[in-house]
This record gives C-alpha cells, structure tokens and sequence, in this order.
C-alpha cells in the first residue's frame, strides 16, 4: 500500500507522479471530507507560491488559459475527473485576486510545518482567506498566527482587532486566542479586539454564537451584543449593540420602522429621544446611518427622509410633525 505524505500531494498536484501514484493519490481524495480539503487547500498554497514569482509580469487571461489546457489534458487521463475540477476553481479564484489587485492574500496551510504569522500595518487593513476559507479583515498594527494544521485544529492567535467571517465545520470549532482570553465560535461572523498592551478586551457578535473564556468567566454572546473583557479588574460587561454600526460604522436601513431607528441613535450617541404621537414609530425609513456623523446631522437626515422634525428639551430630543 502506499502511504500518501504531503511530499506525494505536491508531486501529484505538480503531474510528476507514476501512474501507480497517481491512482493511489485518486483513490486516498475520495476517501474522505478532510482528505478532500487537504488536497484542495495544498492546491491553492502551492499555486499561489508559483504565481507570486512573478506577480507583477502576470498575464492573468494567459494563465488562465494555460492553466486550462494544463488540467484538461490531466483530466482526460484520470479517472477520477472531479479532483483536477475541484481543483481548477481555486486556481480561477487565485488568479482572479491576482486581477483585480485587491488587498486579499490567500493562505493555505505551510508545506513545511511552519508556523504562518500576517501583519497590517499602520494605517492599513488587510484581509485575508485561511486554509477552511475563512475570511479575517486584519485592522491596523494588528498581528495574527496560525499552525500549518489548520485544518485539523482551526486555532489562531491574534494580537489587535479583526473581523471574523467564520465558515462552519461541523465537529472542528474555530478559536482565536488574545492574551488572557479566547474566543470559541462554530460558524459566524464577529469582531475581535485584544491588542496586548490594552487594558480592554472587546467583542462584537454580527450574527451566529460564540463562546468568550478567560481563567474566570465562561460567557455566551448574541448577535447585536458587545462585550467588554478588563483584564486588571477581570470583570465583563455585555451591552446591546446595532453590531453592524459598532463595528463598520454605518448601517443601511431598508424601510425600517421609525421607533426602531431612533433606539439605534439612542444606543450609538447615549441619548434620550421620544414622540409626541406613539403612531411616528411606524413611519418608514430607508437610508444610511454614519456614526460618524454628528447627532443633529443625523436627526436632520431621518427627520427629512420621514417627514417629521426635532426639537431638543434639555437633554431630551423630542419628534414631531
């Protein structure tokens, strides 16, 4: 029987394997889920080295065709067609980020046992698509790592703030360790903020579940919760959140009841706004919300999209027609 190593995978996703090899390498693909992802995921790392020699001189249309021509006269010699299929859709994804010159890097797992560490720097975000095809926007002067078995264990280390789009895998959670404290998720999408030399330890849930753990707490957040982690003090706060404006900034309202517009404004600039008629929180609202923006800014643009206005008594904002 012959014992299908990493070296092997290379060897086959480069076309130098025996005929022998070759059947054994198909036969060990269908086996299994994980033997399936660690031939694809070696695929796209592999590809990716070779591009990246010469990145800046790359005809993408070319290679693309050329790549073709290459997997279509393998295909024809395989029984096992749907490996070099699979396998094509992640060289088309490679060279299309190649095309479009976008921020995106594309990391498999490393072939030689390496640990994988990724920096953004100042003023710069930088995203990024892991082995199970996560995708983390890393902030700036933000730092993370992970073990070239991904795979097997999706475990990162971050130092910073990152945004988390997290792909399910049932039977494998996804974790991200901060100092002093981790992040248990199984499928979701979440903010992350732990930078080492910060007192505060921050999470933001968009949507799914998560799990947050230190030596002392062991905490389930929601969506539209953030939670506050003192690392001095170990203790942690949750409040309600628009999840979507705390973490991006803006939030697009698609005819949105006017009551819950203004709890939103409440929870992002910590006022007090009423109606004068109950009957205003069911006018529609469709537009963009900047937290950004100034408070009366922004009343001005609901207020107007709405056909209401605002008067201000003391600290409370009161609307009106």
């Amino acid at each position: 029987m012959i014992e299908i190593t990493e070296a092997m995978l290379v060897d086959f996703i480069d076309g130098k394997l025996s005929a022998e090899q070759m059947d054994a390498v198909e036969h060990w693909y269908e086996e299994s889920e994980h033997n399936r992802q660690q031939l694809e995921q070696l695929y796209a790392v592999v590809k990716l080295y070779d591009m990246k020699q010469a990145v800046k001189d790359v005809d993408v249309h070319k290679s693309l065709a050329q790549f073709k021509e290459r997997v279509a006269k393998r295909e024809r010699k395989s029984r096992k067609a749907g490996i070099v299929r699979t396998m094509l859709r992640y060289a088309a994804l490679l060279l299309l980020c190649m095309a479009v010159g976008g921020p995106v890097l594309y990391y498999a797992h490393s072939m030689r046992g390496e640990v994988c560490e990724i920096c953004a720097g100042d003023l710069e975000d930088k995203t990024i698509v892991l082995p199970d095809r996560s995708t983390v926007v890393l902030k700036e002067n933000t730092t993370i790592c992970f073990n070239s078995n991904f795979s097997k264990s999706r475990e990162v280390k971050l130092d910073g703030e990152a945004l988390f789009d997290v792909v399910k895998m049932n039977g494998v959670p996804f974790v991200v360790k901060a100092k002093g404290a981790e992040i248990v998720v199984k499928g979701t999408k979440f903010n992350f903020k732990a930078y080492s030399d910060c007192s505060n330890i921050e999470a933001v849930l968009i949507q799914g579940a998560v799990d947050f753990a230190t030596n002392s707490h062991n905490v389930a957040l929601k969506p539209n919760q953030k939670l506050v982690y003192n690392k001095g003090s170990r203790r942690v706060n949750i409040v309600e959140v628009d999840a979507e404006l705390e973490v991006f900034g803006q939030r697009y309202f698609d005819t949105e009841p006017l009551g819950a517009v203004v709890n939103t404004l409440e929870q992002v600039y910590n006022c007090r706004i009423s109606f004068t008629d109950a009957r205003m929180e069911n006018i529609k609202f469709s537009g963009t919300i900047d937290r950004s923006n100034a408070l009366d800014h922004t009343l001005k643009i609901v207020t107007l999209s709405t056909g209401t206005s605002f008067r201000r008594d003391g600290d409370a904002i009161i609307i009106d027609k």
